[in-house]
């Protein structure tokens, strides 16, 4: 009996260790209601980047605990507005039609660990994690460390696109002549109304 007392201790330790509840996963997309994000395509001249500056809101947010999380997305540009329902599921989102279903899957389930897939005709692959240059513009609490992801698609020019937590999004670069070229970025960030809760 005294042998295996030294092994019952490092036991309860890792059962104890797998029991403590795990951080919730991070939302590789905007979801707090009230925030408005502002994109605007660098590689363009002046007026016209401002011009073609678009605005996401998140209208709408039921990120409670549990599967699906539906948020509702309103962008504006000079050119118009349109609404966008989007779901959230196992680190995947997905873009819902008016009737409910997946119209387009914009990242897999079990994102950002999935490393490569195909969606739509296009490979992607996972590039790797990079802290975003233009990180200055957020605040202090945001993580500034994304995941960068490639598409390759059957025709057009390939396409990088760096992804934050709860931002989604931020920057975009399309190959052209062998060189990457920043064509959208997040340029400003901020609330039109309270922020929800924190996410639990």
């Amino acid at each position: 009996m005294r042998r295996a007392l030294p092994l019952v201790a490092p036991a309860i330790l890792l059962l104890s260790l797998a029991c403590q509840p795990r951080a919730a996963a991070p939302v590789y997309g905007p979801w707090e209601e009230g925030l408005t994000l502002a994109f605007e395509d660098p590689s363009q001249p002046q007026p016209q980047r401002s011009a073609d500056r678009l605005q996401v809101r998140v209208a709408r947010s039921s990120m409670a605990p549990g599967a699906p999380r539906l948020v509702q997305l309103d962008l504006t540009s000079l050119r118009g507005q349109m609404s966008l329902l989007v779901r959230h599921q196992d680190g995947g989102i997905a873009l819902l039609g008016d009737d409910g279903r997946v119209v387009a899957q914009t990242l897999p389930a079990g994102f950002p660990a999935v490393t490569a897939w195909e969606a739509r005709g296009a490979q992607f692959r996972v590039v790797g994690r990079a802290t975003w240059e233009g990180a200055a513009l957020l605040p202090a609490t945001s993580d500034p460390v994304g995941v960068w992801v490639e598409a390759r698609p059957l025709q057009g020019p390939h396409r990088r696109t760096l992804y934050l937590p709860n931002l989604g999004e931020v920057e975009a670069q399309e190959e052209r002549d062998g060189a990457w070229i920043t064509v959208n970025r997040l340029v400003a960030r901020g609330f039109v109304d309270l922020p929800a809760a924190p996410r639990p």
